[in-house]
């Protein structure tokens, strides 16, 4: 889908291809399809929520790690991957998102298969996916899924939920207007993501959840929100609308307690004797 000429995701496309440009001469698509036939299976990312969301009865939180994004310049931290994988996992996160791009995300293939190695949880890669490619990359870092934008890939996204669905990668489709639900729909979707951030804008609309969520058919999508999400408050009003995870970034990232931050957002902060 063509983005409009004044979408501010533009640099970053460009930026982006620049980097896939130069990994495919390093290794071809089907150098990396030879050496995903060797790999071990994925978790199942949406398994493992859908799950997690039973026991416990609320929505669950997938946690990202990144050091960097479009959205946010003022975002530039040096990550320590592992500890705070383990962090994460320990306070009770259903999931971990990991960035694997370095210039905007300042993040990569690599802190991805540290986090891998690190924990038990399913791990879902953090890109803005417009290439065949970062699927196959994302596979190869030992993500467990990826997340596909309606927005930008519009009669795409049928496709390229097929071809993650092929290498056993889940798919979370991001959606942010209604137009965009009926798309996700259409593809076949059952694992949405409504995100209260304007793609080409990168402006935050807060409500977008709150209108979004109950266009969701409660029986047959595993519903996430996202988009300045932070506290306990926003876990339990999206809950109440459908959602049942919520995916939680900057909030933990800007914080110099990230743990403390999601003890809150799940309501298991340690008592202080």
């Amino acid at each position: 889908m063509p983005l409009p000429e004044n979408s501010r995701l533009k640099p970053f496309i460009l930026q982006r291809k620049d980097q896939l440009t130069k990994a495919k001469v390093r290794r071809s698509l089907g150098q990396m399809q030879g050496k995903i036939g060797e790999l071990p299976l994925t978790l199942g990312f949406q398994g493992a929520l859908t799950a997690k969301f039973k026991d416990a009865g609320a929505p669950v939180v997938i946690a990202e790690l990144k050091g960097g994004t479009p959205f946010d310049p003022s975002l530039r931290l040096m990550v320590p991957y592992k500890n705070l994988a383990e962090d994460f996992e320990a306070v009770g996160a259903a999931a971990l998102s990991v960035a694997v791009e370095r210039q905007s995300f300042r993040g990569s293939a690599s802190d991805l298969s540290t986090v891998r190695g690190a924990v038990g949880l399913p791990v879902i890669a953090q890109d803005i996916i417009f290439d065949v490619y970062q699927i196959l990359e994302a596979r190869l870092a030992g993500a467990d899924a990826i997340m596909l934008s309606a927005a930008l890939l519009g009669d795409k996204l049928a496709a390229f939920r097929e071809r993650a669905a092929a290498i056993a990668l889940d798919v979370l489709v991001q959606v942010h207007t209604p137009a965009e639900v009926e798309l996700a729909l259409a593809s076949g979707a059952d694992f949405i993501c409504v995100t209260n951030r304007d793609i080409n804008t990168f402006e935050l609309k807060p409500g977008t959840c709150e209108a979004l969520l109950p266009l969701l058919p409660a029986d047959k999508v595993f519903a996430v929100a996202e988009g300045g999400l932070s506290t306990a408050d926003d876990r339990a009003r999206l809950g109440a609308l459908g959602a049942k995870a919520i995916l939680v970034g900057a909030a933990l990232m800007k914080d110099e307690d990230p743990a403390g931050v999601l003890e809150r957002i799940l309501g298991v902060e340690t008592p202080v004797e």
